[in-house]
């Protein structure tokens, strides 16, 4: 395995670690926010914006690392009841329509974040934060995450079983 592909799938477990870390902080934070006001003090102001802000951030950051594990939904009893040739022929389609869509959410993302970098528009909550912050995730996440279905396009691997029908994987 070369140097760039193990920093590569570095990045992607870490991203993935990261979110994950960021889901438990959620979890914590809401216990403690509802054992706070159930005994009788007021509610931890800055949480809810801060669990708000790790909602977006560890979608982002776990998306890539759920594509490389085919961790999405997959419903493939319509391409197992094709022929070989037209289920292979829509894989490839597919692949090229998420790595489109997601170079889409790339490009707006990064419209978005130097808008409001430019701009120092500022996302007003509980903590004010830069909002271009908010944005970081977009252009990064869905960046892997076109990465990811290209390798499916390239033939590294199948996102999906093959094990239905045939059995033969795409």
């Amino acid at each position: 395995m070369t140097l760039i592909s193990r920093a590569y799938n570095g990045l992607i477990i870490s991203l993935a670690i990261l979110g994950g870390l960021m889901l438990a902080l959620i979890f914590v934070g809401i216990i403690a926010d509802v054992t706070v006001r159930t005994i009788g003090f007021n509610s931890i102001q800055w949480y809810s914006a801060i669990a708000e802000y790790c909602l977006l951030f560890s979608t982002m950051f776990g998306a890539p690392w759920l594509v490389r594990l085919k961790g999405h939904v997959v419903v493939e009893s319509l391409t197992m009841a094709m022929p070989d040739m037209i289920r292979w022929l829509m894989a490839k389609l597919v692949y090229i329509l998420c790595i489109l869509l997601s170079l889409l959410f790339v490009y707006y993302g990064w419209i978005e974040m130097v808008g409001a970098f430019s701009s120092g528009e500022l996302d007003l909550r509980s903590i004010d934060m830069p909002k271009w912050i908010l944005f970081v995730p977009f252009p990064l996440g869905f960046s892997l995450v076109a990465i990811e279905f290209s390798r499916y396009l390239l033939g590294y691997d199948s996102y999906y079983s093959g094990k239905v029908g045939s059995g033969e994987s795409l």
